[in-house]
């Protein structure tokens, strides 16, 4: 079920405004789940493991340690996405495509891409 699109946005919508929509995607709690295996790739130099021949699985730790960040990373970005879309993003989504469409339709033909 997609959830009404109301609050700030709505009236923008409903006013023809061609501003961006303000979402919530960018909210401190989705920004910090996205983060947490940014912050464990960069700081992957720094670890002691790093520089010792430590092997887990045959494989080398930081090795092991890096397809395990990017495991991460999908599995952060995917709590990020069902937070968003649990929170209304869907219909602000579909808010938002039907204005490009509203305005891709009023552009001349030799402009639209």
């Amino acid at each position: 079920m997609i959830p009404d699109a109301s609050g700030p946005d709505s009236a923008r919508l409903a006013s023809g405004s061609t501003a961006p929509l303000s979402t919530s995607l960018a909210s401190p709690k989705r920004l910090a789940i996205a983060l947490t295996p940014v912050v464990g790739i960069v700081v992957t130099p720094f670890l002691p493991f790093v520089s010792t021949p430590t092997f887990v699985f045959g494989l080398p730790a930081a090795v092991v340690w890096m397809a395990a960040m990017v495991i991460g990373t999908v599995v952060a970005l995917q709590i990020v996405e069902r937070s968003y879309q649990r929170d209304g993003g869907a219909a602000l989504d579909a808010a938002e495509a039907a204005l490009d469409a509203e305005r891709l339709a009023k552009l001349p033909e030799g402009e639209a891409h």
